[in-house]
């Protein structure tokens, strides 16, 4: 972890080589994305046993209900109770977001309704090629079948054709309808554009490596993405009461996620910056954890602020996935936090919870992307419709000025389509 000020952070965000993807990557995931356009399943197939699994054929692209089934009965009780705890917490959460239909009128005689409809079909997209990833199945899964999605796909990559057992177990549980054994930017473009085996989906959610948030960023508008993710992240903001441990152990445990995982410390203490780095350095040396080292040394700085104010500015201005608030005061916390994903409030809490069983979404915003976006939900997974019916005392009071209005803009058939209307009885 760095010391840096405040102005070499900014100049660090703001330049390329901080960016999750490369010209190389964008060259390739285009490539991909043009052939499966172009030969659907067969360059999915091909694909999938160049990066996942040499013996792929088109009989094992898809895992079937069965094997699902057989997947939750092989896990073992401990591995049911837990996915049972944390869908049963992530599940109670996001049922409290979904929304009822609206109908009002306004002070004159015309009336409107707000429609909310479910999404028809959606791909979900679940890492795991390198490890297993069954909690990404049920923060994607468990809002689209709470917001009554039709059909759930799902798309899972291998490691020579072998799925954990716990992420299909996951999909069972969470009732999903299809399952794919592929992943990549390949399974991101058979969503798009749909093949013979798979559905075209409408939006398509779920973490996954650069490839993958690459192929969502290329292909946004021939399907709705959730959010264009990078690297996970995590700021912590200390001051000289907090405990260095605690905050050392927080940021290793995001770092572990991925080599090019963020992470930050603010606090206006430098002794307890210095201990903190001191206390990750230690506990690297007697714990090899994947992907520490590499985020660590590249991706770690640590800022140290003059004031609280100053802190939250710095804060604000990364909008982090994740903000852990180590302060010993944090009353009337949330006036001051504009822009981040999660607030995990107290040194007492612990990020990681959000990442498997607390309740709440762990696919969030990243790359200051909070600044204008969110966590996932079941908004995301449902379209808002907008009827309006116009009465006559409305149109009367609102007709002529609305006729003058389009022809400054020199629209005069949007005029002429209002006057054509003013002399009905």
């Amino acid at each position: 972890m760095k010391i840096i000020n405040f102005t070499k952070l900014k100049s660090i965000i703001s330049s390329r080589s901080f960016s999750y993807s490369s010209k190389k990557t964008t060259k390739v995931v285009a490539q991909i994305i043009e052939d499966i356009r172009k030969n659907g399943d067969k360059s999915v197939l091909k694909y999938v046993k160049k990066f996942e699994n040499q013996y792929a054929s088109y009989d094992n692209l898809v895992i079937p209900q069965k094997r699902l089934k057989e997947s939750y009965k092989k896990i073992t009780k401990d591995q049911k109770e837990i996915l049972k705890l944390a869908y049963k917490r992530i599940y109670n959460y996001h049922k409290k977001q979904t929304k009822p239909d609206q109908k009002f009128k306004d002070d004159l005689d015309t009336s409107f309704k707000v429609k909310w409809t479910p999404i028809s079909n959606v791909g979900l997209y679940i890492p795991g090629g390198k490890a297993s990833y069954p909690s990404s199945v049920l923060m994607t899964a468990i809002p689209a079948k709470i917001a009554k999605v039709d059909n759930v796909m799902m798309t899972v990559p291998s490691a020579n054709g072998e799925v954990s057992n716990l992420t299909l177990a996951a999909a069972y549980l969470c009732k999903v309808n299809k399952v794919f054994n592929i992943g990549g930017a390949h399974a991101i473009a058979a969503f798009a554009f749909g093949t013979k085996l798979i559905k075209k989906a409408d939006k398509v959610f779920g973490p996954g490596n650069k490839y993958v948030a690459e192929a969502k960023k290329q292909l946004f508008g021939t399907i709705g993405i959730d959010l264009p993710a990078g690297p996970s992240e995590i700021l912590v903001l200390a001051d000289s009461k907090s405990n260095p441990k605690w905050i050392a152990a927080d940021i290793l445990a995001q770092a572990e996620h991925d080599p090019n995982a963020k992470t930050y410390l603010i606090s206006t203490s430098i002794d307890i910056i210095k201990a903190s780095i001191k206390n990750i350095n230690e506990i690297q040396k007697i714990n090899k954890f994947k992907n520490v080292h590499h985020s660590i040394k590249k991706f770690s700085y640590a800022i140290l602020a003059k004031d609280k104010q100053e802190m939250f500015d710095i804060s604000n201005f990364i909008a982090p996935e994740h903000l852990h608030v180590h302060l010993k005061n944090t009353k009337n916390i949330e006036k001051y936090i504009t822009n981040a994903g999660s607030v995990f409030v107290g040194g007492e809490n612990a990020v990681a919870l959000g990442d498997y069983s607390i309740g709440t979404n762990h696919v969030l915003p990243t790359d200051q992307s909070a600044r204008y976006s969110s966590g996932l939900s079941v908004d995301d997974f449902v379209k808002k419709t907008v009827f309006i019916n116009t009465g006559k005392k409305t149109f009367d009071k609102i007709a002529s000025k609305t006729i003058k209005f389009a022809k400054s803009e020199g629209l005069d058939a949007h005029a002429l389509s209002i006057e054509i209307r003013s002399s009905r009885s």
